[in-house]
């Protein structure tokens, strides 16, 4: 039997937190491996060792094979662990590891080469008497080709890529008009993301399931499989919410599904964690989608429900160590939820959020687990992917986990940057989840213009605390002993603030009366408010004898606000004195968010109509089209091809 001292966790953010728990529990040392971009991150504190492999594109650092072995080598590191995305299906890197005598915490070289494409799995699955979605997968990768066996397949398709997976380089198509487009966009992204161009066509279905089987098998020949994941919960391609077991499986479907996976395990002799995907249409049929060589993100439901800990496994069977677990003793206990939290703006199309969390704290609750990667003052920068942490929960019912996770949301205050806690907390609270008849299309039909349900009360609430934060730090700011925050020489006169929320104010006027009591209105409504403490971040202020718990931050010119129940507020301060800015000129169009220019769809002097792509951008792995929003000519561009732009980057500007 081998034997691991050491693990060099080749990825970053919550995953490498993750595996670096249970290796310090079973006993052994790891090593972080970071860009520069992540210098300061939790995951580089949290390590035994850290070694620095430069860049900040993924591409440059975690991509980066000949770095990470170089820093398992000089770190005298046993094993690597790859987590998931990065290099982690990579059979090329899995080779390297063994040639270089370092232990691989995953399946072999041969098995991820076998299974780790899309289409020499779908061949797998095929012969191992699996069935399997109608589609192309064959080695012409011209659009043409393309074109012509989405017509003999029957539109809509899908188009994936190969080489990955998480919704890189997916696109659907609706007819023969869309298909070019998709097919350079496809094969851009999935050329970036996985160093792969191949493209694959399967019919697609507006309505359908997603489920998986977590498989595992060890070098003696036992394989296994610890029941299945509901990951139907999507947002472009994306997983946003998942759970065990699936709501949508009765026993008998949940056996065939589960044989099936064990068959394909078995045809490659599969060897440490892996996961099958499959599709479920509306009559129950199941269809083979893919085979996910390494561990998931949403791991945690299975460990959950079934206790266990799959890292664990994964680490012995990497040893050689043999599982000897019976098919009879693993069963399913109780219901596990699992919401992925995103630096993204669900309100702005769901574009990348970065900069640094000025306050980030887990709720304290026994039946919630976090997987995190981010503490207080953490930076998010763009060079990623947008997740920052996941929320587990478990209880003994679906319904009672979902009443638990609507409180752990609600319990998990991240200021500073805007996150989608908000937005999840109405996926849970939708009738369709809450019934189990959700489909992978959920979050398109019924969330594609999302704006945050908030209530007249709540609003007026998080302005008031807001503005007791603002009367606080200046009070603590007097040098005198007695107070003068908030005096003024006509007594009666009140004094404003003012915020903007959204696309309008909240305007509040106040008066100081004593020990921290006031008197506010605020449109119509009156308060009578009382300060009751602070404790740093928290404010527990009594609004109309209502005794309300916020948690209150600032920087530069925005509060950042936890309501104990609506959620987090963004309110822009409005200076009661400004200066004329300097305005963005007329047919401007300023970057959404920061990133790469991918590509430029325009040249100056072209005539454009409304709707046309302008330029293609690139930012936490994901690619957003700026499109015209009139009928006008190009007058100039001021950005290039693969340069890096910063959020309200002037990009180019139109005549009318």
């Amino acid at each position: 039997m081998k034997t691991i001292k050491k693990i060099l966790i080749a990825n970053r953010g919550e995953i490498a937190i993750r595996v670096m728990r249970t290796a310090r529990e079973m006993g052994i040392r790891t090593v972080a491996v970071f860009s520069d971009a992540d210098r300061k991150s939790l995951f580089v504190t949290i390590a035994d060792e850290a070694v620095c492999i430069g860049g900040n594109a993924a591409s440059e650092s975690y991509l980066d094979q000949n770095k990470i072995i170089e820093a398992a080598k000089r770190t005298e590191a046993d094993a690597i662990h790859p987590g998931y995305g990065f290099l982690s299906e990579n059979a090329s890197f899995a080779q390297r590891c063994a040639d270089e005598g370092i232990i691989f915490i995953g399946p072999s070289a041969e098995v991820i080469s076998k299974l780790g494409s899309k289409i020499k799995a779908k061949e797998i699955a095929i012969e191992a008497g699996v069935p399997v979605v109608p589609g192309y997968n064959g080695k012409e990768q011209s659009a043409a080709r393309l074109k012509y066996e989405a017509e003999e397949i029957g539109y809509p398709v899908l188009i994936k890529a190969s080489a990955g997976g998480g919704g890189k380089g997916m696109r659907i198509v609706n007819n023969a008009e869309e298909l070019e487009a998709a097919f350079d966009s496809a094969k851009r992204e999935a050329e970036k993301s996985f160093g792969d161009g191949s493209l694959l066509l399967e019919k697609y279905f507006p309505k359908a399931k997603h489920i998986e089987f977590q498989i595992f098998g060890d070098e003696h020949g036992n394989h296994m499989h610890f029941f299945d994941r509901e990951c139907s919960m999507q947002r472009r391609y994306q997983k946003v919410i998942e759970e065990s077991p699936s709501p949508s499986l009765d026993e008998e479907l949940r056996t065939r599904m589960g044989e099936a996976a064990l068959s394909l395990a078995k045809a490659v002799n599969y060897t440490n964690a892996g996961t099958v995907e499959f599709l479920l249409d509306e009559q129950k049929n199941f269809y083979f989608l893919e085979v996910n060589t390494r561990l998931q993100v949403e791991h945690p439901v299975t460990e959950m429900v079934v206790g266990i800990d799959l890292v664990q496994m994964q680490i012995a069977a990497s040893m050689g160590v043999e599982l000897r677990i019976e098919p009879e003793m693993l069963m399913q206990r109780g219901h596990a939820i699992e919401c992925r939290i995103c630096a993204e703006d669900p309100e702005n199309n769901f574009f990348p959020s970065t900069g640094k969390i000025l306050f980030a704290e887990a709720p304290f609750t026994f039946f919630t687990r976090i997987d995190s990667g981010i503490e207080s003052g953490s930076e998010v920068s763009m060079f990623y992917d947008s997740m920052l942490a996941k929320l587990i929960v478990v209880a003994d019912s679906r319904t009672n986990a979902i009443q638990k996770m609507e409180l752990a949301l609600d319990s998990f205050p991240i200021l500073g940057i805007t996150t989608n806690i908000g937005f999840l907390k109405e996926l849970v609270q939708h009738p369709n989840f809450a019934d189990g008849t959700f489909d992978t299309k959920l979050i398109e039909r019924d969330f594609s213009s999302y704006k945050k349900l908030v209530s007249e009360t709540a609003l007026h609430e998080t302005t008031i605390a807001a503005m007791l934060y603002e009367w606080a730090i200046k009070k603590e700011r007097e040098m005198f002993s007695h107070s003068l925050n908030g005096w003024r020489n006509i007594p009666y006169q009140p004094q404003s603030f003012e915020v903007e929320f959204g696309t309008g104010n909240v305007k509040l006027e106040y008066r100081y009366r004593q020990n921290g009591k006031f008197e506010v209105k605020a449109g119509e409504e009156n308060y009578d408010i009382k300060l009751s403490s602070v404790d740093d971040n928290l404010y527990v202020i009594e609004i109309d004898n209502h005794r309300i718990k916020f948690v209150v931050t600032k920087n530069e010119t925005e509060y950042f606000i936890q309501h104990p129940s609506a959620g987090t507020f963004r309110l822009k301060e409005v200076p009661r004195f400004t200066e004329p800015g300097n305005a963005a000129a007329k047919g401007g169009y300023i970057a959404p968010m920061p990133g790469e220019i991918v590509k430029l769809l325009v040249k100056a002097g072209d005539k454009v109509q409304s709707g046309k792509g302008l330029l293609v951008m690139s930012s936490m792995k994901m690619e957003t089209t700026i499109e015209a929003h009139s009928d006008g000519e190009v007058e100039e561009i001021f950005v290039a091809e693969k340069g890096f732009v910063e959020a309200n980057t002037l990009l180019l500007k139109m005549k009318d």
